[in-house]
């Protein structure tokens, strides 16, 4: 049988989890080079985004008031989980 794979990003947490399509292909190498991608760099941006944070609870960190103009692409960092594919069976 034919598999496609789907491969998909989710992000939030408890009641605003969401999970978000990206792209379907009948090739698993280029969805697993595509989420190999996504990931790595979606670490380095949170990585880089740490410099505008402060610890402000014992595990919660924000946003520098002094950063604030950086607020929107950190919160949508933060928002992300993963990427990962799905594997379908067509029949």
């Amino acid at each position: 049988m034919k598999k496609i794979y789907i491969v998909k990003y989710c992000g939030g947490s408890h009641d605003d989890w969401y999970s978000a399509d990206v792209f379907v292909t009948d090739k698993k190498t280029t969805a697993t080079k595509y989420v190999t991608k996504f990931n790595k760099i979606l670490k380095k941006w949170k990585e880089h985004y740490k410099q505008y944070e402060e610890n402000i609870l014992e595990n919660m960190n924000w946003i520098k008031d002094e950063h604030l103009e950086h607020f929107e692409r950190w919160n949508d960092l933060q928002n992300i989980t993963k990427c990962y594919c799905d594997e379908i069976e067509l029949r």
